[in-house]
């Protein structure tokens, strides 16, 4: 029997994905908290309406495989600017194409709300996010701010921009 692999498929997250975003928001949180603004500790002890109401507020998209949440990106709007936060795709999942499809469905998304501009923010140290983010068209605006401490350190983090 041959087993074709399962399908990637991108999707808006809903408040029946609550669960999931849950699970996959708390695993990038506690496995890359350089990564992101919030910690774990920060959501953790959030009950499940809190995830629920974060997707109805907000573009957050999914990428499954099968029924599995296994990435996700999300776009924060204000005006004709956009900025993406929430990136992350599991460990077993990486290099195969992932954030780049998510990334091509935001920027649909993007586009189709008018916005005109995209911006991120990330930790110069997180290389593959950087040669990512550069691949497809990003370039860092100004100088490397230290604004984002973690386990007693500070982090450079550069701010990413791109037009539309």
């Amino acid at each position: 029997m041959i087993r074709w692999p399962l399908r990637l498929r991108i999707r808006r997250l809903v408040a029946d994905d609550a669960a999931l975003w849950r699970d996959l928001r708390l695993e990038a949180l506690a496995n890359h908290p350089e990564a992101h603004g919030a910690t774990h500790d920060d959501w953790a002890g959030r009950p499940l309406t809190d995830f629920a109401e974060s997707l109805g507020a907000g573009c957050i998209l999914g990428a499954f495989k099968g029924d599995a949440l296994v990435g996700s990106m999300a776009l924060d709007a204000s005006d004709s600017r956009g900025e993406i936060t929430a990136v992350y795709v599991r460990a077993d999942q990486r290099n195969k194409g992932i954030a780049r499809r998510l990334f091509k469905v935001l920027r649909r998304e993007a586009r189709g709300s008018g916005i005109q501009c995209l911006s991120l923010t990330v930790a110069e140290t997180n290389l593959p996010a950087l040669r990512f983010y550069e691949s497809v068209g990003f370039h860092p605006t100004g100088q490397p701010s230290r604004a984002l401490a973690r386990d007693g350190r500070l982090l450079n983090l550069l701010t990413m921009t791109m037009a539309l």
